[in-house]
C-alpha cells in the first residue's frame, strides 16, 4: 500500500507575528474560571475524546472494561444516569465505590481515580481550555509548550520538496518545461504555466495551520513559519515540526540525542513505492503499509542539561491524513496530554478516521521516565 498522494503548493520561508491576529477578550466570557467555559472533570474531557457523549455509550464501555477485571464484574453495575452526570459535573463528594474505581482505572490506563475527578477547564467536546478571543497565555499551555517558547517564541516548521535530479533530467529529455509540471486541474485558467521551484505538501501545511490557529487565537506567543531546509541549520531554538519522514527536523532528532523516544526507518516495497516504519522505545511499531491513517505527536527535550525549558514538538503521521490529524489533535487535546504527562517527554499515537482530520482518538501513549535527560 502506498503512502498516498499529497496535494502540493509553492512554499518558501514565511515569517508571521501571531500577535497580529489576536482578538480582544469577550466581556461575556470574562467571568469564567479560565475565560469562556464552565468547569468540568478530567473524566468528562477524556470521555469526549473517545466520543462517549451519552450515558448508554458510557455503560457499554464500562461493561466491557468491567468484564476484563480479575475477578470480572458482571454487566449492569455501571452508574445510574443521575450518578453518571454527577461524576461529570465535578460536584462529587469523595470518590465512587471501590468497584467503580477499579473499572475507571481500567478504562483510563495511567490515570488515578483522584486524577479523573480533578477539575479541568475544557470545552464540552474535550478541546483546549481557552475560549475565543483570549489574548494572554494560559499557564498550562505555557507549561505544555515550555517556558522558552513562552518567553522567546517558537518556529512552526513545514517540509519543502524539490524535483529530484532524475526527474529534472527525464523532463528535459522529454522536452517538458518545468513550468508545465504544476498547474490547476480545475478553475478558469487550467492551462496557466506556473514557475514553482519547490512545493509544500498540503496535508502537512494543514496540520501546521491548526496549531497556528491555536497560538494566534489563544496566546501572545511570537512565532514564525519556516521550512525544514532552513531549520536544520538553525535548530538551536524551540520549534513545532510538521511531517514525519519528509521533514528534515524529524530526521535530525535521533542524531542529536543519546536515547531518542522514536526512530524512523525507510524501505522499498515490491511495487517500487517507499515504506516508512516508526518505532518507539517501548517496542511499538507502526508501518505505512498498514491500511490506516496514524498520527504522531511527540514532545522531547533535545538538551535537558543546557536547556531544561526547551521542547521540540513533532506532529507527523503515516498515510495521507496522519500529519494533518496530528496537528488537529495537538491543537485541540494539548490539555488532556498535559494532565497525563506533566513535564515529561512523550510520544502519542493517534488513530485517525479515513475521511476527516478531526475524528481522532488516542491509541497509545509512551511517557518517558521522570529521570530521563
Amino acid at each position: 500500500m502506498r503512502l498516498g498522494r499529497r496535494r502540493a503548493f509553492a512554499g518558501g520561508p514565511v515569517s508571521l507575528r501571531l500577535s497580529q491576529y489576536t482578538e480582544s477578550p469577550s466581556p461575556s466570557t470574562e467571568a469564567a474560571g479560565v475565560r469562556g467555559f464552565p468547569l468540568a472533570t478530567v473524566l468528562k474531557m477524556l470521555l469526549a475524546e473517545r466520543h462517549l457523549k451519552s450515558h448508554p455509550d458510557f455503560l457499554v464501555a464500562y461493561d466491557r472494561c468491567a468484564a476484563q477485571l480479575d475477578p470480572p464484574i458482571p454487566p449492569g453495575h455501571g452508574p445510574a444516569k443521575a450518578q453518571y452526570y454527577q461524576w461529570l459535573s465535578g460536584r462529587m463528594i469523595g470518590l465512587p465505590r471501590d468497584y467503580h474505581c477499579r473499572v475507571l482505572e481500567r478504562m483510563f490506563p495511567g490515570w488515578t481515580v483522584e486524577g479523573l475527578f480533578q477539575m479541568a477547564n475544557s470545552t464540552p467536546d474535550g478541546m483546549g481550555s481557552l475560549g475565543p478571543g483570549y489574548s494572554g497565555t494560559d499557564v498550562r499551555l505555557e507549561a505544555f509548550l515550555g517556558m522558552e517558547t513562552s518567553t522567546r517564541g517558537t518556529t512552526l516548521v513545514y517540509p519543502s520538496f524539490e524535483l529530484t535530479r532524475s526527474s529534472v533530467d527525464a523532463l528535459r529529455a522529454a522536452g517538458i518545461s518545468r513550468r508545465r509540471v504544476f498547474g490547476k486541474q480545475e478553475g478558469g485558467f487550467p492551462d496557466r504555466p506556473v514557475d514553482i521551484p519547490s512545493v509544500v505538501a498540503e496535508n502537512d501545511f494543514r496540520g501546521l495551520m491548526y496549531m497556528f490557529s491555536l497560538l494566534a487565537r489563544h496566546t501572545s506567543i511570537r512565532a514564525e513559519v519556516r521550512s525544514d531546509r532552513y531549520m536544520v541549520t538553525h535548530y538551536d531554538r524551540p520549534y513545532i515540526s510538521f511531517g514525519l519522514s519528509g521533514n528534515n527536523c524529524t530526521r535530525l532528532y535521533p542524531h542529536l540525542v543519546d536515547n531518542p523516544l522514536f526512530t524512523i526507518h525507510d524501505s522499498g516495497t515490491e511495487d517500487g513505492s517507499a515504506a516508512v516504519r516508526l518505532e518507539l522505545t517501548d517496542g511499538s511499531r507502526y508501518d505505512s503499509n498498514d491500511d490506516r491513517n496514524i498520527g504522531i505527536v511527540a514532545r522531547v527535550r533535545p538538551s535537558a542539561d543546557q536547556h531544561p525549558d526547551r521542547y521540540w514538538i513533532y506532529c507527523g503521521g503515516l498515510r495521507p491524513r496522519g500529519t494533518a490529524a496530528a496537528g488537529w489533535y495537538l491543537a485541540n487535546s494539548w490539555l488532556s496530554l498535559q494532565h497525563r504527562v506533566g513535564d515529561r517527554e512523550f510520544v502519542a499515537v493517534i488513530g485517525v478516521d479515513e475521511y476527516s482530520d478531526r475524528t481522532t482518538s488516542l491509541e497509545h501513549l509512551l511517557i518517558a521516565a521522570p529521570e530521563r535527560k
